[in-house]
């Protein structure tokens, strides 16, 4: 059997990260549909949680992280957009394709990484553009090397039926 299943639109893996003077958030969210070949509904749920599974991101503090996967989604970033105040969302393309126990799953999705830095105590600061918002927050991303996100269970975050 086979059959599209839908992505929440809803971030799949997420992970924050304290350093001190600045709180770090960290979202992914992944858009589009993937095809299912599957036995049954009952086997495609456990291998379809595993898309959100073991994401990480490395080059935090540059205009192009990194964003891997356990089961090696290939990321291609194509586009940073500025949301003011303090957060930065990374776009582009993700293709996913992997099977465990019998369950095939591939799909061609965007990918959405949303990262924000918030100064604590403080109100966020309000930067012009991308290139203030790196230049105030790319040593500080920096700092943190890579961080691996937590997944959630697509079946958490939308029906499958």
């Amino acid at each position: 059997m086979s059959f599209r299943f839908t992505l929440p639109d809803a971030p799949i893996a997420a992970a924050s990260a304290d350093i001190g003077h600045v709180a770090v958030s960290l979202a992914l969210t992944l858009a589009g549909d993937v095809l299912v070949v599957s036995p049954s509904l009952d086997e495609a749920r456990p291998v379809l949680d595993r898309i959100s599974e073991g994401v990480f991101v490395s080059g935090l503090g540059t205009e192009s992280p990194s964003v891997t996967s356990t089961v090696r989604h290939s990321f291609t970033q194509d586009g940073t957009v500025f949301m003011g105040p303090s957060t930065m969302v990374f776009t582009g393309a993700s293709v996913i394709d992997y099977a465990q126990d019998g369950v095939e799953i591939t799909g061609d999705v965007a990918y959405r990484l949303a990262v924000t830095v918030a100064p604590h105590n403080r109100e966020p600061e309000n930067h012009a553009d991308a290139q203030t918002w790196f230049a105030r927050n790319g040593g500080t991303l920096a700092s943190i090397g890579a961080i691996v996100l937590i997944g959630r269970s697509l079946s958490a975050v939308t029906a499958l039926d």
